[in-house]
């Protein structure tokens, strides 16, 4: 009697500690589930702050820029570089565009044909990236014309989007 007494004690003891191992694996697969969505969460909020800080680095950017000044694109030299293989890696986000808001109207791609009865230019674009959002900023989209015997400079609002990868 006394065997079985502590041969139960025993059983008793081994489920105890069974219980307590998943207990405590149960918390641990928790807790890890949260700090995964925290991580993944992390992950897109930095996705966004690097497409935000792209936005404004660009519109200052040499290549786009109209000698210098922020937030003012040369749309002379947006025909230059739409989709120029030469800057397939150079920047980190996964597409740029730029759209004239006014005059609104619909959407027409700009090319080296239909230049300046556009409104739609496609800069770059990284197939590579599936998962997609973007966010833009408010530019002004500025053109030298001839008109007379000088060059005069026309500008237009245009917003420039740029498109980054969702985690």
């Amino acid at each position: 009697m006394v065997e079985k007494l502590g041969q139960f004690k025993i059983q008793q003891m081994s489920f105890m500690l069974m219980a307590v191992v998943l207990l405590f694996a149960l918390v641990a697969m928790f807790y890890i589930t949260i700090q995964y969505r925290n991580l993944h969460s992390l992950a897109s909020n930095l996705e966004e702050n690097k497409a935000i800080l792209m936005a404004n680095y660009i519109s200052g950017a040499t290549e786009f820029s109209c000698a210098g000044e922020q937030y003012c694109i040369d749309s002379d030299k947006l025909i230059v570089l739409e989709n120029n293989s030469m800057y397939k890696d150079f920047w980190p986000v996964a597409y740029i565009k730029i759209r004239k808001i006014y005059p609104s109207g619909e959407d027409v791609i700009c090319n080296k044909a239909n230049y300046p009865e556009c409104n739609l230019y496609n800069v770059y674009s990284n197939n590579k990236i599936k998962s997609q959002n973007s966010i833009g900023t408010f530019v002004a989209l500025c053109r030298y014309e001839k008109l007379g015997k000088y060059p005069n400079r026309i500008c237009e609002f245009g917003k420039m989007i740029i498109g980054y990868e969702v985690k």
